[in-house]
Parts: structure tokens; C-alpha cells; sequence
């Protein structure tokens, strides 16, 4: 722990910092009205803690910037963070609260938390393997040319047309729903696929009408709505171009590969699914090279104490943690309450 005079130079180096971004120096700490300190005397205190590897020098006499440490040391012990008002709350529950879906949802809540903070902002989506099959169903269209539609349970629809190879009666395709719904409805999409397989196994239906391929195109629809999807969604990736720290072109296409790749996102994610509450990660904790640099802030978003997924925004470590932190926190608040609704 560093004596009060330690934390107050430290807190004033970091607010000047993430202010302007440059190396800031011992004169420049003396002035401030809150130091009162000699200008000697602050260089032995940022001296001390470069040595304690809270700071260091980028150039030769050019002042101090922090270390991941310093960040670290800052964030957990520094700062205070103010609760978002009731106003605000509500503000951001009015432009989330429309009729939409899980994804949907999910998707504006990214938007909207990288406008609030200026950051990339990333959302973790929610297995597929666990949601629900609301019903089948099949609509004539000809004789032959079939509709079949699965619903699920945020309300998404997946729909294929099946050509048959012999005409099908409207009284077999009603036999054939009532008989999937009875057998799959309100069950998970692979205990849907399971339950599907077995049926077609055991030859459940004992008619001899072209079946197969409704039945197939139903398996189709299910795995592909298990699978065909990105886990992360990515919002406001534009922004970080705002940001001295990504003025390196290559550097920024790097990130942004990053993103497409997903490289160790998911990983870090991962790591806050395990345990509730908001995450900090600073620098090389963000496991990958090309995040360094960055930081990332990721909450957990629930329903009814079952963590679904996370959210969190991403962007360079010199970021305004006191206005970054609680929007990330509110935002996930809000959500795990409109996905119970």
C-alpha cells in the first residue's frame, strides 16, 4: 500500500494523464494547488514509484506515464465510481424497452453501449444449445412445395421450403406437426434434435408418405439455428478511431482482425462468466498482444441468477474509468432485467 502523499501524487499524475495523454512531469505535479509539494521532492516520490513499477519513463527526461500495474493499482484502490441517476436509468431502459427479440435485444444493448462510452463495445451471446423449441409447424403452399416453420423461444423464426417427390394431403401435414410438437415442444434445441432422431429410429410415425424429407428439413432448421452465428457481437469499432493510442494504422487493422478472429475474447469472457460482478482487464491481462495497450471492461448479464452471457466494452487503457465503469454496469443491469421480461 502507498503512504497518502504517494496516492496523491499517483491520483494527480493519473488524471492529468488520461486527460491529454502525455508523459507528465514532476514540475508539472508541483504546480497543481493540491500538491504543494517541491518539484524535488515529487521527482523522489515518482521515482520511487517507477522503481515499484507504477510508472515509467518513455523518454529520457519526458516525464512518467503508468505501467499496466499503475492502471491496475488505480483502478482497484484510486477511484471512485458514481451511480448513474434514476433519470438516466430510465433513459437508457425507454430506448431498450421495444419489441424484440433475444438477439435483437442483444444486439441494440451493444450499439447503445458503445455510444454511451466511446468505446468498441462487445456482447457475448447466450449458448444456443439451451433455448427453447416454441413450435413446428407446415404450410401447404402446393401439393408437393411445403413451408416449414420453427419458432423459438425469444421468438425467432426459421423457415425452408421443401419440394416433395409425391403430393402430401393437408390432414398428413397436421398429423405430422401435432405429432413434432408433441414430442419436442418446450424442449432445448439439441434435446429437440435428440427426441427427432429417435422418433425417425424407432419409426414412430408408421406411414408410408414422403415424411423424410419434412423431417429433415426440420433437423436442418434446428442445427442451424444452433449453429449459424458469430458468439460475439461486435458494435462501434469506428470509435477507437478517436483514440491517439490507435493512430497506427497497422496497429488498428490488427485489432480489428482481432475482433473478426475473436482471438482471445472469448477466453476473457469466459473468465467472467465464472464469477459475478464487473471485470477490469488492463494490458497484457488481456492475454493477447495485440491488446496491449487496451483495456477491457466485461460484466456478466443473468436471468434469474442463470448467467447467459457477457457484455463490455473495449478500448485503450488511457480511458475515462469513472465514466466507463458504471455504464458498463448499468447496461448490464438493465438487460438481464428486459431479458426476464
Amino acid at each position: 500500500m502507498l503512504n497518502d502523499r504517494y496516492q496523491m501524487l499517483f491520483k494527480n499524475l493519473m488524471g492529468l494523464y488520461l486527460s491529454d495523454g502525455k508523459p507528465v512531469g514532476s514540475n508539472t505535479l508541483s504546480k497543481l494547488p493540491e500538491v504543494a509539494l517541491s518539484s524535488a521532492t515529487v521527482r523522489n516520490v515518482l521515482a520511487d514509484l517507477e522503481k515499484m513499477g507504477f510508472l515509467h519513463s518513455p523518454h529520457t527526461s519526458a516525464g512518467r506515464v503508468p505501467t499496466d500495474k499503475g492502471y491496475r493499482l488505480f483502478v482497484d484502490t484510486l477511484l471512485t465510481y458514481q451511480e448513474p441517476s434514476k433519470v438516466h436509468e430510465q433513459d437508457l431502459r425507454q430506448r431498450l424497452s421495444v419489441d424484440l427479440n433475444q438477439d435483437r435485444l442483444l444486439q441494440e444493448a451493444s450499439k447503445l453501449l458503445s455510444g454511451l462510452t466511446g468505446m468498441a463495445s462487445l456482447v457475448m451471446l447466450p449458448p444456443k444449445t439451451q433455448e427453447k423449441l416454441q413450435q413446428v409447424d407446415f404450410l401447404m403452399l402446393s401439393a408437393r412445395r411445403i413451408l416449414v416453420v420453427l419458432v423459438f423461444g425469444d421468438q425467432d423464426v426459421q423457415n425452408r421450403i421443401v419440394e416433395l417427390d409425391r403430393d402430401i394431403q393437408s390432414d398428413q401435414l397436421q398429423k405430422l406437426a401435432n405429432f413434432l410438437n408433441q414430442q419436442c415442444l418446450g424442449l432445448s434445441l439439441l434435446k429437440a434434435r435428440e427426441k427427432l432422431a429417435l422418433a425417425v429410429e424407432q419409426n414412430q410415425l408408421q406411414e408410408d408418405f414422403p415424411y423424410s424429407s419434412l423431417l429433415q428439413s426440420t433437423d436442418d432448421l434446428l442445427n442451424q439455428q444452433l449453429n449459424d452465428r458469430k458468439p460475439l457481437v461486435v458494435s462501434g469499432k469506428t470509435n477507437l478511431l478517436d483514440y491517439q493510442e490507435f493512430a497506427d494504422s497497422q496497429k488498428l487493422k490488427r485489432i480489428y482482425h482481432a475482433f473478426n478472429q475473436q482471438q482471445g475474447l472469448l477466453e476473457l469472457f469466459d473468465k467472467s462468466l465464472q464469477a459475478p460482478g464487473l471485470k477490469v482487464f488492463i494490458g497484457s491481462e488481456c492475454g493477447n498482444e495485440v491488446y496491449q495497450g487496451c483495456s477491457l471492461i466485461t460484466r456478466p448479464y443473468a436471468v434469474e441468477d442463470e448467467v447467459l452471457g457477457v457484455l463490455g466494452v473495449i478500448g485503450p487503457s488511457r480511458m475515462n474509468y469513472q465514466k466507463v465503469v458504471p455504464q458498463v454496469d448499468l447496461t448490464g443491469k438493465i438487460l438481464s432485467s428486459l431479458l426476464k421480461k
